[in-house]
């Protein structure tokens, strides 16, 4: 006997395999989000991971100004393994990079992939590959650098041995400086060469420079180091590896990628409630009768419960096995994209299958099981005889709108959809919910892109509205020779310079040395003026009336913040030139507008010409690059748009059809009284059409914070968001939800001319 609701099982299955497609689809689509995501951080992970290991990443770094002895005799005095280095920020002609000294017997924070046959020696100078692309240079070339020291600039000459992946210097960004790494005997040579100092003499200048301890201790030390220092003013910082400004982003990135999880795979695992709920109600409906059998049979209500659950649960282990399949190929591949644009990964052997993708599965089972017990419940409790009568009718009663004689002129058709919509009151609400997720995804989907773009609009337009930008290669003023050139309107100079600025947090950014009087740039700001990007400010948690920190060519600065403004693509603090000494002033870039857009090329071109000019850059060109830049993240809008379809036309196929079986009856009578094939398939789709608007509709108002949420958790160091979404989206968001289901719904009309009259009015009611 029990075997032969194994059998049913089967059959169920096999009979009504396009009424359950929907749960198949549903399931499919969850579990593809979930471990595609899922994927998607863990291979992100392992690859960092592999890097840390295989640098032998340190677990914080101790940064002074200049060696401190106090400090090194605390980490012996703690039996901490560090490791003494030089770091210092230096340039080459205007190309800004981090120099780091490392030496034979150095063991941690090592290149973990170079472009050398032989062993690292310290006698080889490593760059990365962002430092050829800057400078133009090539392996076996030599290079100039200036290093600011604490009291003087030395000036040196080194030979690029090679290249390396480091794990200080991932990203691929021009938002951080290129990482040159110097053995300490290539060091000591560069320097005998250019000053004729004995060697003992050179290694205690270079001892009373080294200012950074790499070491491998527990947090806890950075943080009783930091407390004991603070005021010290040699002490600059001491940071936990995750805290590390060359490494909050890319640790970030990994923390986003798994925050992802939490988002879009649990819109879909909400809307496979509705779609079961929906599904199993009009299973049991329909099997009242056989469920009132099984009953008289003797089986229990726990065997008849368990068998209707399985049903389902088959059918969820079906599309999680496809899910399973899918995720790891789709989602990693796409998302992979943003990440090998931004930083320098290597590719390593990863798992296809992790027995995490199992969580997905077994929260769908719980889902099924918990939804099958609420829709089975009401069935389960009837008496056999109940069951077996099969009265599902539904008690009526006019409604006061009834006596309206306005109501009596509406087509029966209208009158028929609102009727049935009031009678299934708890589906009506699932459609709306249904098509609001979907519709709320599609907002979501369109806001990614109108966020980039307005922000680009924002500071490309209205913050910043320039022709042509220009990057200095040698420091020398250079705004007389602009302006004196045919065609060019305004001119405003300025320097930009790496930093690190901390308030509550200590981040990498820019400081932006603005011209007196700005023509170009229009935020308003005076001496005393010190203004970020809204960006930074919440990086470093300051904001207006807090005080940041800053070293600027080995002096310390602080000032109190005055504005905080949204950009997009300029990061960093604003101040006017004045507010440093003119000294230590030196610009290195331009704005320039020029009389009529026409003529940005040729000034541009003109402008190469010059000397000391490192690169000239259009606006024109400047958003084909940002498009460039950003085109990992509209593949993930597209993701987004896709699924959000997807997970639409499931949806309203799912209750298109209920609805269609459910009103097989109500087509039969209009038919048998005559009505036409148009009328007959217009009561059908009333309905379900004018719900879809409705949910569609409140999904919008969603739209905005799950914008919000996604982009959030998914920052991107090349840009910041300022949130928006255009009206048009919204209007392409009911178009193509709407859409969806008159596409959907008018299949279904087609098939009301399949209704048998004389079968469909055999049932009891």
């Amino acid at each position: 006997m029990r075997n032969v609701l194994n059998i049913k099982v089967v059959r169920e299955i096999k009979n009504n395999f396009k009424t359950y497609l929907s749960v198949i689809l549903i399931a499919t689509l969850a579990v593809t989000l979930f471990t595609g995501i899922f994927a998607n951080y863990k291979n992100f992970n392992d690859r960092l991971d592999y890097i840390y290991q295989e640098a032998n990443m340190c677990d914080g770094i101790i940064m002074t100004n200049t060696y401190n002895e106090e400090i090194e005799d605390d980490l012996k005095e703690k039996n901490a393994t560090y490791e003494k280095r030089l770091y210092v920020l230096a340039t080459t002609g205007n190309v800004d990079l981090y120099l780091a000294s490392f030496t034979k017997d150095s063991k941690m924070n090592l290149p973990f992939k170079t472009s050398l046959e032989e062993s690292v020696s310290s006698t080889m100078v490593l760059v990365d590959e962002k430092f050829l692309t800057r400078t133009n240079k090539e392996i076996g070339d030599t290079f100039h650098v200036d290093i600011p020291l604490a009291n003087f600039t030395m000036n040196l000459d080194f030979l690029i041995s090679g290249t390396m992946t480091h794990p200080e210097s991932l990203e691929n960004s021009t938002y951080n400086p290129s990482f040159v790494y110097v053995g300490y005997d290539a060091l000591l040579e560069a320097i005998s060469n250019k000053y004729s100092f004995p060697k003992e003499v050179i290694e205690g200048l270079i001892g009373n420079y080294y200012n950074q301890f790499l070491v491998q201790a527990e947090e806890s030390l950075f943080t009783e180091v930091k407390e004991k220092y603070m005021e010290d003013e040699n002490f600059i910082y001491s940071l936990k590896r995750s805290e590390l400004p060359s490494n909050m982003t890319v640790d970030a990135d990994v923390e986003q990628a798994k925050q992802l999880i939490y988002i879009f795979p649990v819109i879909f695992y909400l809307v496979a409630v509705l779609i079961i709920l929906t599904s199993i109600s009009q299973l049991i409906n329909r099997e009242g009768k056989n469920i009132g059998i099984m009953k008289a049979l003797g089986f229990s209500k726990a065997e008849i419960l368990f068998h209707y659950m399985k049903i389902f649960i088959v059918l969820s282990v079906i599309g999680s096995i496809l899910g399973i399949i899918l995720g790891p190929i789709i989602v990693p591949n796409v998302m992979g994209n943003k990440y090998n644009i931004l930083y320098q990964l290597p590719k390593i052997s990863l798992p296809f299958f992790r027995w995490e993708y199992l969580i997905s599965v077994a929260i769908l089972i719980v889902i099924t099981a918990l939804t099958s017990i609420f829709a089975c419940y009401g069935a389960m409790n009837q008496v056999p005889a109940s069951c077996l009568r099969g009265d599902n009718a539904v008690p009526m009663k006019l409604s006061i709108l009834n006596h309206l004689s306005f109501i009596k002129k509406i087509p029966l058709p209208i009158l028929m959809a609102f009727r049935n919509m009031k009678r299934k009151w708890s589906r009506t609400i699932m459609v709306i919910i249904g098509v609001l997720g979907c519709s709320a995804l599609l907002a979501c989907g369109f806001g990614i892109e109108d966020t980039i773009n307005y922000g680009l609009d924002l500071e490309l337009n209205e913050l910043i509205p320039y022709d042509v930008s220009v990057t200095y290669s040698t420091y020398t003023e250079k705004e007389e020779a602009f302006s004196s050139l045919e065609h060019v309107k305004h001119v405003d100079e300025y320097g930009k310079y790496p930093i690190n600025v901390e308030s509550k947090n200590l981040v990498s950014s820019y400081l932006f040395l603005l011209p007196e009087e700005a023509h170009i740039l229009q935020i308003e700001y005076q001496k005393d003026s010190c203004i970020i990007s809204r960006r930074i400010s919440e990086e470093i948690g300051a904001k207006v009336g807090d005080e940041l920190r800053f070293v600027y060519y080995g002096n310390k600065y602080s000032f109190v913040v005055t504005e905080v403004v949204d950009f997009c693509i300029s990061q960093g603090v604003f101040l006017s030139k004045s507010s440093v000494s003119e000294e230590e002033f030196h610009p290195n870039q331009a704005w320039i507008k020029t009389e009529d857009e026409m003529y940005n090329a040729s000034v541009a071109a003109a402008i190469a010409e010059m000397d000391g000019i490192s690169s000239t850059q259009t606006i024109k060109s400047m958003r084909a690059h940002a498009d460039e830049v950003i085109g990992s993240i509209k593949v993930m809008t597209w993701t987004i748009k896709i699924f959000a379809i997807l997970l639409a036309v499931v949806v309203l196929y799912n209750l298109a059809l209920l609805n269609f079986k459910e009103r097989i009856k109500d087509i039969a009578t209009l038919k048998v009284l005559g009505f036409s094939k148009f009328e007959v398939a217009s009561s059908f789709m009333i309905e379900i059409i004018f719900l879809t608007f409705v949910g569609a509709l409140v999904g919008l108002t969603l739209g905005y914070p799950l914008l919000v949420a996604v982009l959030s958790i998914n920052e991107n160091p090349l840009i910041s968001y300022i949130y928006h979404i255009h009206l048009l989206s919204y209007f392409f968001t009911i178009l193509i939800t709407c859409g969806s289901s008159l596409l959907i719904n008018l299949f279904f009309a087609f098939l009301t001319n399949r209704v048998e009259m004389v079968e469909s009015l055999k049932s009891v009611e």
